[in-house]
């Protein structure tokens, strides 16, 4: 079957934008009898793996699969067949959730100082006022408020040497 140019599977997902899984290109040059494939193993995805992959896209085969599949079937092969994937699924999400666990080990416990401690791009700091007395909060306040006068009294600085430069453009 040839649908606008299309031969097989592989180039209907090339025009959706899957790409290709080997973006660390072949680093298996010799050096000394070893090989660098050892030191790049986690740069590659599985072979026609789905890490280029469209999420939309994924999303979508995946929709399209579940209607042909369910209607070509009799019901209760449906039934059979869809509780045999939630398993497969289940199987595999308890799988990478135990190697997640291997790999980064128990974590901590919760509390609420830890709000967002693992994400790189939040920079949230939580005050532990709970485990402080209001003598400390009141001191910390303090040294607060006097940071920020000080940031703003460097601010207002700023803005006067910056008036300073476009005055000196101006002229």
């Amino acid at each position: 079957m040839n649908f606008n140019g299309w031969s097989n599977f592989e180039d209907f997902a090339r025009a959706c934008g899957y790409t290709s899984s080997s973006k660390c290109g072949n680093n298996s040059s010799s050096n000394n009898g070893t090989t660098n494939e050892s030191n790049s193993w986690a740069c590659h995805d599985i072979p026609n793996g789905f890490q280029g992959l469209n999420p939309e896209l994924f999303v979508t085969i995946g929709t399209i699969l579940g209607e042909i599949m369910a209607g070509n079937i009799p019901f209760n092969i449906q039934n059979a067949l869809g509780n045999w994937f939630e398993l497969l699924g289940q199987v595999i999400l308890t799988y990478n959730a135990q190697q997640q666990y291997f790999q980064g080990g128990p974590g901590l416990y919760y509390d609420p100082k830890n709000y967002n401690i693992n994400n790189q791009y939040c920079n949230t700091s939580q005050s532990n006022s709970s485990n402080t007395s209001n003598q400390g909060n009141s001191k910390n306040n303090h040294a607060e408020a006097n940071k920020i006068k000080e940031l703003e009294t460097h601010i207002k600085a700023l803005m006067e040497e910056i008036e300073l430069i476009k005055n000196k453009m101006n002229i």
